[in-house]
């Protein structure tokens, strides 16, 4: 896991400035509540590609901007506009984090009518998903013991049931002694997992604390 692959999607039919309704959605899928952003989708990705580029120090992250909503993009900031906007937004120093939909035209964005797709949409998300499959596979794996995957979906399984994002480590052990792994296999499993970003394990700051949904602290 040396290469972060980050997916920013946006509307195309909203203008770049515009502050977006930002929604948030239960691990059922089910939209709990909306509020609209105090950062425009501008800023917002700005925040997003810099902050890539302070956390990676190797330079091998990567960024894919994706556009919905193609069908109904805004007349007066169109595709072409848009595409314009971003390459002035990111920026040289930021240019090497960014992978484009058409490197020739100098494109970033990958359009997407997701409701109704097209030969033009299905061609794109087949792009999309070739390009991404490309960077994950120049990443550097780790191999973790079996039991480490068990242990995450027993921390999760426990959550669901007390219907809190947050387990204590102390529940964490227990969980890893019944699974019979080593000592030592809680901490340094929940800081892989936590590395991943699909938990949440800040052990200098609060060790007795694990947050079994990154989204919590959103």
């Amino acid at each position: 896991h040396n290469t972060d692959l980050n997916i920013f999607v946006l509307r195309l039919c909203d203008k770049l400035s515009d502050c977006p309704t930002i929604e948030y959605y239960n691990q059922e899928g089910k939209c709990v509540s909306s509020t609209e952003s105090s950062l425009s989708t501008k800023k917002m990705l700005q925040c997003c590609a810099q902050t890539t580029q302070t956390i990676d120090k190797k330079g091998e992250s990567r960024l894919f901007v994706v556009g919905t909503h193609r069908d109904l993009q805004n007349c007066n900031e169109n595709l072409h506009q848009k595409n314009e906007l971003l390459i002035q937004l990111i920026g040289s120093s930021m240019k090497k984090y960014i992978v484009k939909c058409n490197d020739k035209k100098g494109e970033i964005l990958y359009p997407l009518n997701t409701k109704n797709p097209e030969k033009m949409d299905h061609e794109i998300i087949a792009k999309l998903r070739k390009d991404i499959l490309f960077i994950a596979k120049k990443s550097k794996t780790t191999n973790i013991p079996i039991r480490w995957l068990i242990f995450h979906q027993e921390v999760q399984a426990l959550s669901k049931k007390n219907e809190v994002d947050i387990v204590s480590f102390e529940q964490c052990n227990i969980i890893a002694e019944r699974l019979h792994m080593h000592t030592g296999d809680t901490r340094d499993a929940l800081l892989f997992f936590s590395d991943l970003n699909v938990i949440l394990f800040y052990p200098n700051v609060l060790p007795e604390v694990v947050f079994s949904n990154s989204q919590t602290l959103l």
